[in-house]
């Protein structure tokens, strides 16, 4: 095991990374040098990841996606919140627990994907574009539990860094612990210290809100007074005519009303039947208009305004051609 820079030079024990290689040792006489045939290289320590993050942020701020500006404010009282997770994992517990407690009324989507492994980074992809397809959520949440480099790297990768940028709904990341750091901390909209504390974040306190819309009600109900006794104060007279003015206005509407029912009423099938008028009806409720539709010793109701007289048809006389109905 020796320590070496990004060059592969030997280094001083503090200042690279460490690796492990395996291989074989061989002498070379003529020279009086060993040297080492490496089979297969494994980094140790945090140095290659540190290279690798550095490299990554350098090129995501060049482009301007680290820049503060870029950010979107989270909505205040958000209706629906997509975590994005393990479903097996205790960060989708604390998430929820605290939404529930805050804010009940707000609904949770679980996009569930792998936190950790080499399926981790492509499956966290998957689960933000479905969020954005989907396009119900007002805010999302991507995170995991704590870890070590190795487990949390998934949030390093550049393919999940360029989904939470092109996520069309603000970003929350919470990833690890208080100390954990990732890129996907640096590009999301608001990084949290731990999955509780984005939860926290997304959504009001219940209980405060209750208490401000209150103190709001109370408000508006004295500046609703204020308004009435200044009003009463300043012209009891203007107080008067405008009662005046809207009886006028109700009379007026009214009598346009009565007039509206009276030519309702003259229309009404019943104010006819009141006028003398009589309707025949057979049993299953025909109008027998013409005399065409009466059948001799046929039964039928002949309906006046209060009553239905049962009678039965003997005959059918036509009128004379130049008869005229009164």
């Amino acid at each position: 095991m020796f320590r070496s820079d990004a060059r592969g030079l030997p280094t001083d024990p503090d200042d690279g990374m460490e690796v492990c290689a395996l291989g074989r040792l061989t002498l070379y006489e003529a020279g009086g040098k060993y040297q080492l045939v490496v089979r297969s290289l494994e980094a140790r320590g945090e140095g290659l990841w540190r290279l690798a993050f550095e490299k990554l942020r350098a090129r995501l701020a060049s482009e301007g996606l680290l820049d503060p500006s870029r950010k979107r404010p989270l909505p205040t009282v958000p209706a629906r919140v997509a975590v994005v997770t393990s479903r097996s994992g205790a960060a989708l517990r604390d998430v929820i627990a605290v939404i529930r407690r805050r804010a009940p009324w707000t609904r949770i989507l679980v996009s569930s994907c792998r936190v950790q492994g080499r399926e981790a980074a492509p499956e966290i992809v998957t689960a933000l574009e479905r969020i954005g397809r989907d396009g119900s959520a007002d805010v999302v949440i991507v995170t995991r539990g704590g870890g070590s480099v190795e487990d949390l790297w998934a949030f390093n990768e550049e393919s999940v860094a360029r989904a939470i940028v092109s996520c069309p709904v603000p970003v929350v990341s919470a990833v690890g612990h208080e100390i954990d750091f990732t890129i996907a901390d640096l590009v999301a909209d608001l990084r949290a210290p731990t999955p509780s504390a984005a939860a926290e974040t997304v959504v009001p306190d219940g209980g405060v809100l209750t208490a401000h819309l209150r103190g709001l009600g109370d408000g508006l109900t004295q500046a609703l007074r204020g308004v009435v006794l200044r009003g009463r104060e300043r012209s009891e007279e203007d107080a008067r005519q405008l009662i005046q003015a809207t009886h006028q206005v109700l009379s007026v509407k009214s009598a346009g009303i009565a007039v509206a029912a009276g030519r309702l009423e003259a229309l009404s099938p019943l104010a006819t039947l009141g006028r003398g008028y009589a309707v025949a009806l057979r049993e299953d409720g025909t109008v027998l208009r013409t005399g065409s539709m009466f059948l001799v010793g046929e039964k039928f109701d002949l309906r006046v305004v209060d009553a239905r007289v049962e009678c039965r048809v003997e005959g059918v006389r036509g009128l004379p051609a130049d008869c005229e109905d009164e």
